[in-house]
Parts: C-alpha cells; sequence; structure tokens
C-alpha cells in the first residue's frame, strides 16, 4: 500500500481550492436564479405550458448539475479537513478551520457543517419557490394590477 499522504502546504492549497469552488457554485446559482426571475417577470409567467416546462426542466438540468458538484466539494472538502486533524502541528488547529467565527451556535454541529445544511435548504426552497412561481403563481395583468393597488388576488 502507498503512503498518500498530504503535506500542511499541499492540504493547504486543496482547502483554498475548495473555499474557491464553493464561491463559484454560489455565484453560478445566483446568476442561473437570477435570470429564471428575470424570465419569469418579463415573459415566462405568461407563457404556454410547454415553455414553462421546457425552462424549468433546463432550471432543473443546470441546478442539478451545480447540486451534484457541490456535493463532491463537499466531500473533498471533508476529506481534506479530517487530513488536516491528522497533521502533527498544523498551523491552524482543524476546529478552528471548522469554526472559523467566535460565537457557538449551541447546535451539535460545526459552523462548516451548519453552512453545508444551510446552503442545502436555501438551495431546495429557491428550487421549490421557482417551481411555484413557474406553475402556480397568477402571472396575468389583473394580478399584477390588483397587488399594486393593494387588493385582494
Amino acid at each position: 500500500m502507498t503512503d498518500v499522504s498530504m503535506t500542511q502546504a499541499e492540504l493547504l492549497n486543496g482547502l483554498f481550492g475548495s473555499l474557491q469552488a464553493i464561491l463559484t457554485i454560489v455565484s453560478l446559482f445566483f446568476a442561473i436564479v437570477s435570470g429564471y426571475i428575470a424570465a419569469l417577470f418579463f415573459f415566462l409567467g405568461r407563457a404556454g405550458l410547454f415553455l414553462r416546462l421546457l425552462a424549468f426542466g433546463l432550471l432543473t438540468i443546470g441546478l442539478s448539475f451545480l447540486g451534484g458538484t457541490a456535493a463532491v466539494v463537499q466531500s473533498m472538502q471533508e476529506g481534506l479537513l479530517q487530513a488536516w486533524g491528522r497533521l502533527p502541528q498544523p498551523v491552524v488547529a482543524v476546529d478552528s478551520l471548522r469554526n472559523p467565527m467566535p460565537v457557538s451556535s449551541g447546535l451539535p454541529l460545526s459552523q462548516q457543517e451548519l453552512g453545508v445544511v444551510t446552503g442545502w435548504i436555501i438551495g431546495i426552497g429557491v428550487y421549490c419557490a421557482l417551481a411555484y412561481l413557474t406553475f402556480l403563481h397568477d402571472w396575468s395583468k389583473e394580478a399584477a394590477t390588483q397587488h399594486a393597488s393593494g387588493g385582494t388576488a
């Protein structure tokens, strides 16, 4: 069996790389969702069912790829953090990496784990909200006029 242990510098480089990947995923998520919201507002909300199904299907594919990439990065980051914790004299303790803010959440999760869970909840919530806005929300001009004048729908 080969020794595949990494040096502290290699692990640090891997952790920085995983953080860059996470930021890229988050920015792509915001770009895709923002574009989809604009499309809903300007034309998709009043489009026919076929076009809405096609657009939502493409959104689903895009977000599925992002979610899969996020899951891979999450697994890789977990492995890097575990390897960091096995270093004999790390520059920064692994607990400090998992809990970078000097506050306690009172939960049995580290801040890093809490961030991961929060990210998945937000992603799923946004996806469900976009499904509602695509297929169930009333985008007719009458509804928009009623809401703008303070009336009920």
